[in-house]
């Protein structure tokens, strides 16, 4: 009986301890270096929102909200899954989070695989959401590219929209730069190209393709997180997911995936924080 209670006790502990974990917010800092950045955008800070799955830090929002204006950001980027996929969930909280949001910050929406769930399958809903959103001078990137001038120096941040086959549980297929080219076309090589694409697992296409920076989320940080192994499954239920967050490196290309902001498909964390990404871009000279 009394080794009953203790186990008792125990799970009842680790229960609190991941309700608590789940809620608790980490910012995490990335400095990203690169002789290619223009000299006008040394020292330029990102934001980076990915997964929110329509999850709360605070009463609407106001913890999130906070962390984000106390790094004071130039940019926000959004890599998609602010929302979830169905037309029975509720897109406000997303919605509300950007409102306030888009006062202080220009923020460039790429979206992930549950935006295009409400695509294929509640347009109107969809459509509606990215209307409200784009009156607030939100700009999507579904497969579109916007420059950044200053100084006379560009910075070119692309959205990729991958086709549905590629988030397949368990199996997916190869993805090659051609693929990419005849979504979003070529990158302009004498500029420092960011790419947002959701789905991290094809890391070395969005290279090839010509993204100097790729800013990814989808894996949830692997779920459970595990000391030298990292995370152990993606929503796809890939085991020990190749990128599961972090930083990761190929052919002088950089990728970040974020450990995201929210639940879905296995809906808990275990070691596991939500994640506010700061990206800080540096110029190597």
């Amino acid at each position: 009986m009394y080794y009953i209670l203790i186990c008792i006790v125990l799970l009842l502990l680790f229960g609190l301890y991941i309700i608590y974990e789940n809620k608790n917010l980490e910012v995490t800092g990335y400095e990203v270096v690169s002789e290619k950045l223009p000299n006008a955008f040394h020292g330029m800070k990102i934001v980076m929102l990915a997964d929110l799955h329509s999850n709360t830090f605070g009463v609407n929002n106001e913890t999130l909200i906070r962390r984000i204006q106390e790094k004071s950001p130039d940019i926000i980027l959004v890599a998609g899954d602010l929302i979830v996929g169905r037309e029975t969930e509720n897109m406000d909280i997303a919605y509300q989070l950007l409102h306030r949001l888009s006062k202080s910050y220009p923020i460039y929406y790429g979206i992930g695989n549950h935006e295009q769930k409400l695509i294929l399958n509640h347009s109107r809903s969809y459509e509606e959401y990215q209307n409200k959103l784009k009156s607030l001078g939100i700009r999507f990137l579904e497969n579109r590219s916007v420059t950044l001038k200053k100084d006379n120096q560009i910075l070119s941040i692309t959205g990729v929209m991958i086709g549905k086959e590629y988030f397949k549980k368990l199996k997916q297929p190869i993805m090659t730069k051609e693929y990419l080219q005849n979504l979003v076309g070529f990158p302009n090589n004498q500029w420092y190209n960011i790419l947002i694409a959701h789905n991290p697992s094809f890391f070395p296409a969005y290279a090839s393709w010509g993204a100097d920076l790729t800013v990814s989320g989808h894996n949830h940080g692997g779920i459970l997180r595990l000391p030298w192994l990292g995370g152990v499954v993606s929503p796809q239920y890939k085991l020990f997911p190749m990128y599961d967050a972090g930083k990761f490196y190929k052919d002088n290309k950089i990728m970040l995936v974020s450990r995201g902001l929210g639940l879905h498909t296995i809906r808990i964390r275990i070691w596991n924080r939500p994640e506010l990404m700061v990206i800080t871009l540096k110029n190597k000279d």
